[in-house]
Formats: C-alpha cells, structure tokens, sequence
C-alpha cells in the first residue's frame, strides 16, 4: 500500500513541476518487465500462507528478487530515482540475509500502532520480532514507526525510505530531460 501511496506523490510531484504523463510511456528503462514482475512477487509470496519446506522454498525465492531487482536498478542507474531505489534494496537484503527475515522491533510497532499491546506477526519466514541481542544490522531493521491512517500504521526500515523516495523520484521524472523543480507561483 505505501508503494501506491509513493507512486500518487510521484505523479503529484510530476504534475506539479509540468511533466506529462506521456514522459512515462516514452520512458527507456531497462529491464521494466523483469521489474514488474519481481515487484508483483516480491507482494505476493510474503501473503502466501506455507509452512516447511515450502515456506523455506517461498523465502529464498523472495531472497532472490532483492540482487535482480538490484541488477535492475544498476542498469539503469542514470534514471533519476534508481540509484536510491537499488541502494534502498541492496540495505534491505543486508539485513534479511544476516537475519534470514527482516527483524521488526516490537517498541516501534507499537508505536506505529498506537497500542501497548503484544505484537502478533503473521507466521512465515519473511519478518520475524527483533531480539535485542541477536539481530544483526539492527539499524537496517524495520525501526522507524509510521503512525497515521489505519492503512498507514506501519514500521518502515531505512531500506524502505530509500525505496520509497526512489520510487517517488522515478516516477516524478522518468523520461524528462530536465531536473525536478517545483513551479514558481503555483
């Protein structure tokens, strides 16, 4: 939900510097379908309720997304917004791999939920509770609280922010010859 919400302040940003959409569909990215469809997976099996085997299959698969959606943003390192973009993946994928999921701090959920109650994570390979002594990277981890609209209450990692403001990058400037600069007067 917050990539949607990243990729409306793009377009709003977009709009309000007098890009048009058309930037978008001229656009020369690399990659663009791989990306897609990394993106869609990297949603989905996260959602997929296995256990075992399975769900050891599911993360690794999900793992694998994190280097070919880098790849992705280095081939198209010149886009304004992609080398964020990958610099926010490459920080995610530290933190998952050196903890086989990402740590979540249960203080920071809390906060973003508004509630001192104990912290429920769904079951799976792909998050897990952050142990004070034995999550590496916790810096990397998801940290930072967003507490707002119910559809926003969320706990975010520095990988994220930087995900996130590549995203908004991207799609505020992708296939425009000149930098991003808000309009004077309007």
């Amino acid at each position: 939900m917050i990539i949607l919400a990243c990729i409306v302040i793009g377009l709003a940003l977009r709009a309000a510097t007098g890009r048009s959409l058309r930037g978008l569909a001229d656009s020369k990215l690399r990659g663009e379908s791989l990306l897609l469809v990394l993106l869609v997976s990297q949603a989905a099996l996260p959602l997929v309720q296995l256990t075992g085997v399975a769900a050891r299959v599911a993360f690794y698969v999900w793992l694998a997304t994190f280097p070919c959606m880098i790849a992705v943003a280095w081939v198209n390192r010149r886009e304004p917004g992609m080398p964020m973009l990958g610099i926010g993946l490459l920080l995610n994928l530290a933190v998952i791999a050196a903890n086989g999921g990402m740590p979540v701090f249960e203080v920071a959920a809390q906060i973003a939920r508004g509630s001192a109650q104990a912290l429920t994570i769904p079951a799976g390979d792909f998050v897990h509770i952050a142990g004070s002594a034995t999550t590496q990277l916790p810096w990397l981890a998801d940290v930072i609280p967003f507490s707002g609209p119910e559809w926003l209450r969320i706990v975010v990692s520095p990988g994220d922010l930087m995900l996130f403001a590549g995203v908004m990058a991207l799609v505020a400037t992708l296939g425009s010859e000149r930098p991003l600069r808000l309009r004077a007067g309007q």
